[in-house]
């Protein structure tokens, strides 16, 4: 005995679940790849307190495409992490995939650590934070 088919009412509901499936991973995917696309990410790679009035700020940044200017925030905080101090730095457009930058920030008493807040490209809209 040979197993039953389904009759063609239960197929035709399989194949559009298989193809809703489908569709819906597509857009999945495609939604994920434009969002992560054309972005700048920036991560902390350390800080230097200098004096009562200024910090060192380090960051490596690692864009999704090279050769163009990015724009970044650094802030200096103190132990309460309130904002002492905020600057934006223009940055050259560099060959590399990731390059690593430092600056130094004035602040309006002394800071006990210093961070890279956002980058993004020059021209373009900050990420909404």
């Amino acid at each position: 005995m040979s197993p039953a088919r389904p009759r063609a009412e239960q197929r035709k509901w399989w194949i559009i679940g298989i193809v809703g499936v489908i569709l819906m991973s597509a857009f999945a995917a495609w939604f994920g790849i434009s969002a992560s696309s054309n972005t700048v990410r920036a991560n902390q790679a350390g800080f230097k307190v200098i004096s009562d009035d200024r910090i060192e700020v380090r960051w490596d940044v690692i864009p999704s495409e090279r050769n163009r200017a990015i724009t970044c925030t650094i802030i200096a905080l103190n132990d309460k992490r309130d904002v002492l101090g905020t600057k934006q730095v223009e940055l050259k457009p560099s060959p590399y995939r990731s390059t690593r930058y430092s600056d130094v920030l004035r602040t309006t008493s002394r800071a006990v650590s210093g961070t890279v807040k956002e980058c993004h490209y020059t021209g373009e809209r900050p990420p909404a934070q």
